[in-house]
């Protein structure tokens, strides 16, 4: 059996942490320490992750931020949620040798827990990315058994440029 962690418990993270929580064994972190569920935490510690979730804000500091926390959980696949700069995704996956998700959120933050079953989640890899179609078909499926529609698309930065794109016009 494997983990979820959900990275930042703002207004993203918070929201999907509670739909990933419905699938199976998931813990948040936060760099406020009154955000984390303790219990939960000390509960799954033995567990492997499967998904590090990152949302998290994007600063200067965010690929370093990103490795850290890859450094301390081990994940098998790093979803980001996050808004991210064009080529983020990209500049990641080659420091890193697990498949990196590029999935934007998209909703309206005070219901965001009900627009993210309302919208769909898009979402992309990386081209050549070893373990890709495997960790994308495992991705889909949690996010399934949250209730949130899912659709592959073909590259992350087309991602990461539209939901620019979205959130400033």
């Amino acid at each position: 059996m494997y983990k979820s962690v959900v990275a930042g418990l703002g207004e993203i993270g918070n929201p999907i942490l509670q739909l990933i929580s419905k699938a199976g064994p998931t813990i948040g972190y936060d760099i406020n320490d009154s955000l984390v569920d303790k219990t939960k935490y000390k509960k799954y510690a033995n567990l492997k992750t499967m998904f590090l979730h990152m949302c998290i804000p994007f600063t200067d500091n965010f690929t370093k931020n990103v490795k850290t926390l890859y450094n301390k959980y081990k994940p098998q696949i790093i979803v980001i949620h996050s808004t991210i700069s064009p080529y983020t995704t990209k500049n990641l996956q080659q420091m890193l040798s697990i498949p990196i998700i590029y999935s934007a959120t998209r909703g309206v933050h005070k219901r965001m827990l009900h627009d993210l079953k309302r919208y769909t989640k898009f979402y992309a890899v990386e081209p050549n990315v070893s373990e890709a179609k495997v960790m994308c078909m495992e991705y889909s499926k949690l996010m399934q058994k949250c209730g949130i529609k899912t659709k592959k698309m073909t590259n992350p930065v087309t991602l990461e440029l539209a939901k620019i794109i979205c959130d400033t016009s």
